[in-house]
């Protein structure tokens, strides 16, 4: 594959970089509706993001297991840093949900393989704001926009077996579900199975 050397800005970091002759980029800042907006995390939004985590400790634990690193508003700053690192280097991107102004969940691209231009994601909302279809508009304009805007490939969401609420959301985009890793996380005192599901750019684009 031809390949041609990237220089851009980042998040206040330059990158020289070995790219595909299609570049993949990844915005800040995602407008959904007009009350819906996706936007990359900052140091000063960990407070609110914190809040947002304790109030939905209970909930969130039944399926997340990085709760137990989640303490303190230092912890939240600690994660917002490292995952703003992994932004400028183009590995990983942690995106607030903001409903009517305020935090209602993330949406993070946890994973980026630049070679084979593909992005694993993952989310959690606020329970009080579950079930009004806000989690599959936000993850339906975020997978538009990768794969089309940003020229990725391949999307990928994974889910523990017994998420039902998240397994529903690739269902409803029409992702494929591709298998299920037996045992593959540690969930505080089991394993649990995932499931993997993933859709390709011609995919998505064949659904109109």
């Amino acid at each position: 594959m031809n390949t041609i050397h990237i220089e851009s800005t980042y998040h206040g970091i330059h990158i020289l970089s070995t790219q595909p002759a299609v570049v993949i980029y990844i915005p800040d800042a995602i407008p959904v509706s007009e009350d819906l907006n996706l936007r990359a995390a900052r140091l000063n939004d960990a407070d609110d993001l914190f809040k947002v985590v304790n109030k939905n400790r209970k909930f969130l634990r039944n399926h997340l297991p990085w709760l137990d690193d989640t303490n303190s508003v230092s912890d939240e700053i600690d994660f917002i840093f490292d995952q703003s690192e992994k932004a400028g280097r183009l590995e990983a991107m942690l995106f607030l949900i903001e409903y009517q102004g305020e935090i209602a969940g993330t949406l993070s691209i946890n994973r980026i393989d630049q070679g084979n231009r593909t992005a694993w994601i993952g989310y959690w909302l606020d329970e009080d704001r579950c079930g009004n279809g806000l989690m599959t508009r936000s993850v339906s304009v975020l997978v538009d926009v990768l794969l089309n805007a940003c020229s990725f490939h391949r999307v990928v969401i994974e889910a523990g077996i017994d998420n039902i609420p998240s397994r529903a959301i690739p269902e409803r985009l029409g992702f494929r579900k591709e298998g299920v890793s037996v045992e593959r996380e540690w969930l505080y005192d089991h394993w649990i199975d995932i499931v993997q599901y993933a859709i390709t750019a011609k995919e998505w684009n064949a659904q109109g």
